[in-house]
């Protein structure tokens, strides 16, 4: 009778250990979703070739990895952009380490820019070039690896965009006030492999107004030519354009903004 008490003890131990005792969980080993980079795909100004009219979808916030302007630093910073659709969808992504490295050795020359905590409403990030000496005139080279919650990871494509020098702006002075039939003198300082400069006017809520491409550092305007309105402040910067050195590898950079009044 003892033996087959005890038995039934254990019996009923044993069934209640094994009900209580959690299996370890999985370890999630499945990597973040590839992540696509966008490359440069235009700049502010640019003409449609289908309708041969200035194709104003194309914006400074989603023209992919393009120069930005910084303040009045002789260089610019760099804006780089990602499709961050499939990483929403994963759920469980942590960060996003930055890699950068300029036109070499990959292996060797790459570094890691910043890791920023993933925001799925963020999907672009800006390189100020923090403690990089040679800036301008070199072809730079960005990729991204996001990781999850688990620490898998998953590389980014690649994209690369050359940085020009900045023109420097030297007519009208910033806060100028001209007439709307006025010849007005624009000019700026020469950009050393530009090929062509582009002067941009917005509004001051910065929607792209209108736009001239110039082969030289000078040029006059008349504002009522351009369609601008007396009475109205406008911005406008100079964008410089270089050559592409291979196919698809644009180069380029912003000049600082001005704001002029016409009357």
């Amino acid at each position: 009778m003892k033996t087959s008490t005890i038995i039934s003890f254990l019996i009923i131990l044993f069934a209640f250990l094994c009900c209580s005792y959690d299996e370890p969980e999985q370890k999630d080993t499945i990597p973040p979703s590839k992540v696509h980079l966008i490359p440069h795909l235009g700049d502010v100004g640019d003409i449609d070739t289908e309708t041969g009219q200035i194709d104003f979808s194309i914006t400074d916030k989603d023209n992919g990895i393009d120069a930005v302007q910084s303040g009045d630093l002789d260089y610019n910073w760099m804006k780089i952009q990602w499709d961050g659709t499939e990483l929403a969808q994963d759920g469980d992504i942590h960060h996003i380490d930055v890699y950068r490295y300029f036109y070499g050795d990959p292996l060797k020359d790459t570094v890691l820019v910043a890791t920023v905590p993933y925001q799925p409403d963020s999907t672009q990030y800006v390189d100020t070039f923090e403690g990089v000496e040679t800036i301008i005139q070199q072809t730079w080279f960005y990729f991204i690896v996001p990781y999850d919650e688990a620490d898998n990871f998953t590389n980014s494509d690649t994209v690369s965009y050359r940085l020009l020098g900045v023109p420097g702006l030297l007519t009208p002075e910033n806060n100028d006030e001209c007439g709307i039939n006025e010849n007005i003198l624009f000019s700026w300082n020469d950009v050393s492999l530009s090929t062509s400069y582009r002067i941009i006017f917005f509004d001051t809520t910065h929607s792209f107004i209108t736009s001239n491409d110039i082969d030289s550092t000078r040029c006059n305007i008349v504002p009522l030519d351009l369609g601008l309105i007396p009475g109205y402040t406008y911005i406008w910067r100079i964008d410089a354009f270089g050559a592409e050195y291979e196919p698809g590898r644009r180069s380029g950079s912003e000049s600082e903004e001005r704001r002029i009044t016409f009357f």
